[in-house]
């Protein structure tokens, strides 16, 4: 569900439970969390969400402690990352145990990372104390490929994936290894050149970035255009030509490179996504 009609809906019933059943709201309050903990164990997650911010309204912060966590696993399953980082942040304000506090940064972690907001999940992994144990250690290091991979920092990507697969898996490592290799080879590919390639020979930007059949087009219609040009030009004047024929080849000649420089970025980023789902099959076969 949106973000903002999830807002919507909840203020709405709150409001109306407000004005007609405060007394009832608080004398079944420990009722209402428990059916909203059901509720969540039975993965109705927006129901689950609906009734925990019920007890959060009328529980004056009693209930706070217990009901962060939970509000922002139901933040998270519905996919609305930004509310879920929110709510395990104020979950772990709230919780002195540390190993639950480190369990809940890398919740948090989770949720910025499939938001794409890579930054604030180093960050977060960087406010991580020194001394983890192995468990949390590999988890940090996991999460730090994914962050490096996310920020575009191949190098560092590859290195905290390789510590995160233990030293007992050598083919797990050789295999990752192999993959980012390929990924090298990935990023040597340059939409700059592409549409500059395109510049000098339509479809030439194209045929670089491997899409050979735009590339062909590219080529084919360009090179038509100009025939056709210099067919009107001998056949009556060189204006005549300009004004009929020079705008559609301006028009194709600059969509060509553009699409050059663009089908260079298109496989790049494909490429990149190959490659991400081979790491976390690699990485996701050393645990079985």
């Amino acid at each position: 569900m949106n973000s903002g009609k999830m807002k919507l809906k909840i203020y709405f019933i709150l409001i109306i439970e407000v004005c007609f059943c405060y007394d009832a709201a608080a004398q079944d309050l420990h009722q209402t969390y428990s059916y909203a903990n059901e509720l969540l164990r039975l993965e109705q997650f927006e129901p689950a969400l609906l009734t925990y911010h019920r007890v959060l309204f009328f529980g004056d912060g009693a209930y706070q402690e217990k009901i962060y966590q939970q509000m922002g696993n139901c933040y998270y399953q519905l996919g609305e990352y930004d509310q879920a980082a929110r709510y395990f942040d104020l979950a772990y304000f709230k919780e002195e145990n540390d190993s639950i506090r480190t369990e809940l940064t890398f919740k948090k972690t989770s949720s910025l990372l499939l938001d794409k907001n890579f930054t604030y999940a180093q960050m977060e992994l960087l406010n991580l104390p020194d001394s983890l144990s192995s468990y949390f250690s590999q988890k940090r290091d996991f999460y730090s490929g994914i962050t490096y991979f996310g920020l575009e920092d191949f190098s560092d990507s590859k290195q905290y994936f390789l510590k995160a697969i233990p030293e007992t898996e050598p083919d797990g490592r050789s295999k990752l290894e192999a993959v980012f290799d390929r990924l090298e080879k990935v990023e040597k590919i340059n939409p700059n050149k592409a549409r500059i390639l395109s510049m000098f020979i339509p479809g030439l930007g194209q045929i670089y970035a491997g899409n050979w059949g735009a590339g062909i087009n590219s080529f084919i219609l360009n090179g038509g255009l100009i025939a056709l040009g210099v067919h009107t030009a001998v056949q009556f004047t060189i204006f005549d030509a300009a004004i009929t024929i020079l705008p559609w080849y301006q028009r194709f000649y600059m969509g060509g490179y553009m699409g050059a420089e663009k089908a260079a970025l298109d496989k790049i980023a494909s490429k990149r996504g190959e490659i991400y789902g081979e790491v976390m099959e690699v990485i996701e076969d050393t645990k079985k």
